[in-house]
């Protein structure tokens, strides 16, 4: 039997994207999966710009500045001005956005216990591997 790689890697981001729907709906958190994307680089950057999120992510900058007007709206970040750059502004979490961001984190646990339960730690390096070659594969230009 020939395994369908494409049509399992669907099912798998299918069912990842809508449990993490399902949890954010559950908690009542109002954001969407791609604004847990942008926080986290916010997060994981001190020097992050609209910019930088739009070619991370390879958007048009225009979607990225709607997505991060929507968390500047809801006080989980703010903008400072940007002392290498006076043409651009700096993203911050909030402290209402780093607390969003420890919610978020116990939503992320919550899921990877339930996504990889019954799964050999041998077997998961493997896939995290493989994914990785997978997915350098796909954006390498190749």
């Amino acid at each position: 039997m020939k395994a369908n790689i494409l049509e399992a890697t669907f099912h798998l981001t299918h069912a990842i994207k809508q449990q993490l729907s399902n949890q954010l709906e559950i908690k009542k958190l109002g954001i969407a999966p791609m604004h847990i994307r942008v926080l986290k680089v916010i997060n994981e950057n001190k020097s992050c710009t609209a910019m930088d999120i739009a070619a991370l992510f390879k958007r048009d900058k225009a979607q990225i500045t709607r997505l991060v007007n929507q968390l500047i709206d809801h006080g989980y970040v703010k903008k400072q001005p940007n002392p290498d750059d006076k043409r651009s502004q700096l993203l911050v979490l909030t402290s209402k956005g780093m607390a969003l961001q420890e919610s978020l984190l116990v939503v992320s646990e919550e899921m990877q216990k339930q996504i990889t339960q019954g799964i050999d730690s041998e077997d998961l390096q493997t896939f995290v591997m493989v994914a990785e070659k997978m997915t350098k594969n796909l954006t390498s230009g190749n």
